[in-house]
């Protein structure tokens, strides 16, 4: 084959749980030399098993922020769901997926919005445990509010995070577009340093400043696109991968050196290294999933320092 020399740099082994993470569309391999610098651009094709797709492109629906995952539940049951809070529906990816499994296109709007007084404070757990004498005096955090309660959980999305050990001090604001849940709300400038005890972790509020925010109200939708891993990852393929269809001899060696190991090039690339790159971007980009000889491949590029 006609251009510069290939060289193989990594022997890629075996993937772990059939799975394989895409860090990055650009730049996510390292090179292995003492420097670090890399002078090629390098192209990995790794499996993408349809586990490793779901992984990849879709978010548990438990796993879902608490500040939307009621709504997106209701939105899947075909229910209107609205949420509405500082804290917007945290969905990590933009497909959630269900136990059966079912998979669903998330989409969020912004219905309204509306400036309101938001108080910010640093939280800093301890374990209840952790006292040499009893602990200092607290409220209960059954005790709070529940627009308080709401905030803390959103602030966190996964509640758990606040027994690891030595959880690091963590931000809350506490934002309200009602008058009357803002007089009710326990979280003011005067209430600086109260201490909450929420299962077994004591919880010290530190006031840090009031600013103006905005508060949203969102509309959460919710569109069923696949009811397997292997139909999820066909969506996913169509919606933002490319399949690669007779290719040059030359062109399918890249490809097949880039699926055995990986296939690199010092620049100016040779023709069929360039169609090749061309073949398997979009937008500037290289896409995240190529479909070739019949099998997925997650798509890993890096380009000289």
């Amino acid at each position: 084959m006609s251009g510069p020399p290939r060289r193989l740099t990594r022997r890629r082994t075996a993937l772990l749980a059939a799975t394989v993470p895409l860090t990055s569309l650009s730049g996510c391999l390292t090179d292995d030399s003492a420097d670090g610098a890399r002078a090629e651009t390098a192209l990995q094709l790794d499996e993408a098993s349809p586990v490793g797709v779901s992984n990849e492109f879709s978010t548990p629906i438990d796993a879902v922020g608490h500040a939307g995952r009621t709504a997106v539940r209701t939105a899947i049951d075909g229910g209107e769901a609205t949420v509405e809070g500082y804290y917007a529906p945290g969905v990590s990816a933009p497909y959630v997926v269900t136990d059966s499994p079912a998979y669903y296109r998330i989409e969020t709007e912004t219905v309204r919005s509306v400036a309101a007084p938001g108080y910010d404070y640093t939280v800093e757990v301890d374990s209840v445990d952790s006292f040499l004498l009893d602990p200092p005096s607290s409220v209960s955090f059954a005790d709070l509010p529940e627009h308080d309660r709401d905030a803390v959980r959103d602030a966190l999305g996964n509640a758990s995070l606040i027994h690891a050990p030595h959880y690091p001090p963590f931000e809350v604001t506490f934002a309200y577009a009602s008058a009357e849940r803002r007089e009710r709300s326990l979280f003011v400038p005067e209430n600086d340093g109260l201490r909450v005890e929420w299962d077994g972790e004591l919880l010290r509020f530190a006031f840090e400043g009031e600013r103006s925010v905005d508060v949203a109200t969102v509309a959460v939708r919710a569109d069923r696109v696949a009811s397997s891993q292997r139909e999820f990852r066909r969506v996913v393929g169509e919606e933002r991968g490319r399949s690669i269809g007779d290719p040059t001899a030359d062109q399918r060696a890249i490809l097949d050196e880039a699926v055995d190991s990986e296939y690199a090039e010092s620049p100016p690339h040779s023709e069929a290294f360039a169609t090749v790159l061309d073949a398997l971007s979009a937008d500037g980009e290289v896409v995240p999933l190529v479909r070739y000889d019949g099998s997925w491949y997650f798509t890993h590029l890096s380009r000289p320092d």
